[in-house]
């Protein structure tokens, strides 16, 4: 599903255009009451005038939040409308998102990118299933593993477990350890998922990119690119 952009500004409104209705109501409700009271006040004790100033100042001021909420409202609707229109641009697209979990379909490849440290050289890795089982690791020298057009390296993994039988569909996970010449882990390894954008959907008035058949929010992709400038 695609969300149509039209429709993203149709109430955005609705809670200052209320308050508008009603204060006109209680403003109509007042001048009656003021009117009554003046027909029918004391001649000999009349009616303090600096309370109906008061009264009016009040009304004023209350018109004047209104009307700013109108018009605050009025900019969300069109930053809305703007972000909406920008979430389209994503569909067709390669993104990697800020998440190292990823679905796999039955008999498809699952794609992956991560960011090593500098003083990095040596790369271990180890693909689990949902339960937290691995169904795939290995080791290599950090110069082995390479980099793709992003300047991050690149994984790409064809669903199959280390004896070469296709794995289940479902959510997969991949954990990357970077290790120094001594042998100690070195901090800075950053796993991103990566996939293709297929959708944009709506749910409960928030948008989400569906990449890969996984519901991401549009704050969680950090890299976008051409289908032809990544494996994925």
């Amino acid at each position: 599903m695609v969300t149509a952009v039209s429709s993203v500004s149709t109430t955005a409104t609705s809670a200052a255009s209320s308050a508008s209705s009603v204060l006109a109501s209680d403003f109509d409700t007042f001048l009656q009451l003021l009117t009554t009271q003046l027909k029918n006040q004391d001649p000999t004790d009349p009616m303090d005038a600096n309370q109906f100033t008061e009264q009016l100042v009040q009304f004023s001021q209350v018109e004047q939040q209104i009307n700013m909420n109108k018009n605050l409202e009025t900019m969300i609707a069109m930053l809305e409308t703007q972000q909406a229109s920008a979430n389209l641009g994503y569909i067709g697209k390669v993104v990697d998102f800020d998440s190292n979990e990823v679905e796999l379909a039955e008999g498809g490849t699952a794609f992956w990118s991560y960011d090593l440290p500098e003083d990095a050289e040596t790369v271990q890795y180890r693909i689990l299933d949902e339960d937290g089982n691995v169904v795939r690791s290995g080791s290599m020298s950090a110069d082995d593993a390479g980099s793709g057009s992003s300047g991050r390296i690149e994984v790409a993994w064809d669903g199959t477990d280390a004896e070469g039988n296709a794995c289940e569909a479902g959510t997969y996970t991949l954990e990357v350890t970077a290790k120094d010449a001594s042998g100690k882990v070195v901090d800075g390894t950053t796993v991103y998922a990566r996939g293709y954008v297929e959708a944009v959907e709506t749910i409960d008035g928030e948008q989400y990119l569906i990449v890969s058949g996984m519901k991401v929010p549009p704050g969680d992709v950090i890299a976008v690119f051409d289908t032809g400038d990544s494996d994925a």
